[in-house]
């Protein structure tokens, strides 16, 4: 009972979270789908996978990431960092959302046809926590999760920064700037 009122609780904070202006940040944008795609790499170089299944898990991944940017409102505001970058927002929408139920879908799907025995609510929980928590996201997974994340993510932040050039910008490495 108790975990099933957490998984709802964190359910209507990302869900939530999805409707709402969020600033981007490096962190979210580079650092973490950088990390998921070297721990993946690392993954299938210890254990290879079909090249199969590797290649439809990059080929979901892109179009996964595309499709999430299909519903994205930009926000440009006239405010800068303390390391005088440029603050944009944005509002992911419902397609960023049923592109994650696509990715969350197909680990299990795939760890279902690989014999593993999956509990549901438990994969539930421990993806949203990632998405809410963001330091969850260091804890290595299935590569297949790993590798779709890490693809969608970058295709999601390449688009990104097609559609609005100042996100480049954003999420540059800078020094912090003295005040």
């Amino acid at each position: 009972m108790l975990q099933t009122l957490l998984l709802a609780a964190a359910l209507f904070f990302f869900t939530r979270n999805v409707f709402r202006f969020e600033k981007i940040s490096r962190f979210e944008l580079l650092v973490i789908p950088v990390y998921s795609f070297v721990i993946g790499g690392s993954i299938i170089l210890e254990n290879p996978p079909t090249m199969l299944a590797l290649f439809l898990t990059i080929l979901l991944g892109g179009i996964v990431g595309w499709f999430q940017t299909t519903g994205l409102t930009i926000h440009l505001t006239a405010e800068k960092d303390k390391r005088d970058r440029p603050i944009i927002e944005v509002r992911r929408g419902w397609q960023y959302l049923v592109g994650w139920l696509v990715i969350f879908a197909y680990g299990l799907g795939l760890a279902f046809v690989a014999g593993h025995q999956v509990d549901i609510l438990t994969e539930l929980s421990n993806e949203l926590m990632k998405d809410l928590l963001s330091w969850e996201n260091f804890t290595p997974g299935a590569w297949n999760i790993m590798i779709q994340s890490a693809v969608a993510s970058l295709v999601y932040t390449w688009y990104l920064v097609r559609r609005e050039p100042r996100v480049k910008a954003a999420i540059a490495r800078k020094k912090q700037v003295k005040n």
